[in-house]
């Protein structure tokens, strides 16, 4: 009787155990599966990454931030998002959000519908929820044109500690 009391006891101490080694994976679902809090404008005109070709000239950008979760809300703002070249202005009416995920079977991009863009401030806020593939590892995000998809401005990596 005794060797069964022990055996319980130990065998409720490793579901425990395994228990509370499965709650990072769950918590990690319902999480972000990117934040940024800075984004860099396309510095040369029609430069490609990701498969997305960049608008035809330099863009500059203020601020950009923004998120993508795991299921796919992605909430992006960006402020002074606007040509150098054409006196510091945006002349683009919407912005859209794609985000690009590299998959096992390569490159996936998928983009928001459009959002306002103030003109000639360039700022905008992005708030849609998208289907991404799954797993979506090393995501960008991309702030551009809607619907030509054509990027000014991408995510940059917040550092981890």
């Amino acid at each position: 009787m005794r060797f069964l009391g022990r055996w319980f006891v130990t065998l409720i101490c490793v579901i425990g155990l395994l228990g509370a080694g499965a709650a990072p994976a769950f918590a990690d679902e319902k999480g972000n599966l990117t934040d940024f809090s800075s984004m860099t404008a396309i510095p040369v005109g029609g430069m490609v990454v990701r498969g997305i070709t960049g608008g035809g000239v330099p863009w500059e950008i203020t601020s950009g931030t923004g998120t993508v979760s795991q299921r796919g809300a992605v909430d992006v703002t960006v402020k002074g998002l606007v040509i150098p070249s054409l006196g510091g202005i945006n002349p683009i009416g919407t912005f859209e959000a794609t985000v690009s995920c590299l998959t096992p079977d390569g490159i996936v991009n998928v983009s928001t519908g459009g959002f306002d863009a103030t003109k000639p401030g360039g700022d905008s806020h992005i708030s849609a929820t998208i289907d991404l593939p799954r797993p979506c590892k090393d995501p960008i995000v991309f702030v551009g044109v809607f619907p030509s998809g054509r990027w000014f401005a991408m995510s940059n990596p917040d550092s981890q500690p």
